[in-house]
């Protein structure tokens, strides 16, 4: 009896979240705390943003307006320019992808517009980033899944996710899902769809869903 209890409040949750009750997150202190800090919070530099906990940067992202979105983008792929050595295919390679975020490339009526080119435009990158310039999966989830300015960031973040694994979790603390089952990255774990309530920011420069967790 318990068990189906149980299963019923999850279940009210979920749907309660994808009903946008909760409007940036579906965990409701990373909601509130957006909500009141919204302003503030469209201010902030990528590398500040970059330094928050995963869950906390994607419901602040979700916050922001298509243009914020598109300036935090360029401004992670220009510092990740400037930090790290890369030979001059790697460096045209990046720059082709700044190219390719146009002004209104996060403008909600263009993604569905441009979806398809998009798309072909993603996957061809990241053929070229494995078959010609032999990145690592790790690498381009760095530089396209991410919005982290240092891949030390990444790191730490894969090292939760093997600690959880290793616990056998079954479901996020927050009830929000964290990665896209179809174009995504979890590391050695998996992005195991459903079972969570689906969020904004997630795939290839976030622009696809969230519709699962790593595991």
């Amino acid at each position: 009896m318990k068990k189906i209890l149980l299963i019923a409040l999850i279940t009210i949750f979920l749907l309660s979240c994808q009903q946008s009750d909760f409007e940036f997150s579906c965990d409701p202190e990373i909601n509130e705390f957006v909500i009141n800090n919204r302003e503030e919070l469209a201010k902030i530099t990528t590398k500040e943003f970059a330094s928050y906990d995963l869950r906390l940067q994607k419901a602040i992202y979700n916050s922001w307006d298509y243009q914020k979105k598109r300036e935090a983008w360029i401004d992670k792929l220009q510092y990740t320019l400037n930090r790290i050595s890369f030979t001059e295919d790697e460096v045209a390679h990046i720059q082709k992808l700044i190219r390719h975020i146009e002004l209104n490339y996060f403008f909600k009526k263009n993604d569905k517009k441009n979806r398809e080119a998009r798309s072909q435009f993603a996957n061809e990158w990241i053929n070229y980033s494995i078959d010609k310039l032999g990145w690592s999966d790790q690498f381009i989830a760095f530089m396209v899944y991410r919005l982290y300015t240092n891949q030390s960031q990444l790191d730490a973040e894969l090292s939760v996710l093997k600690a959880i694994k290793s616990a056998v979790s079954t479901n996020s603390e927050s009830g929000s899902c964290d990665c896209n089952s179809s174009a995504d990255f979890c590391g050695n774990s998996i992005c195991s769809s459903g079972g969570c309530a689906t969020t904004g920011g997630c795939g290839w420069l976030w622009t696809k869903s969230c519709n699962g967790s790593c595991y």
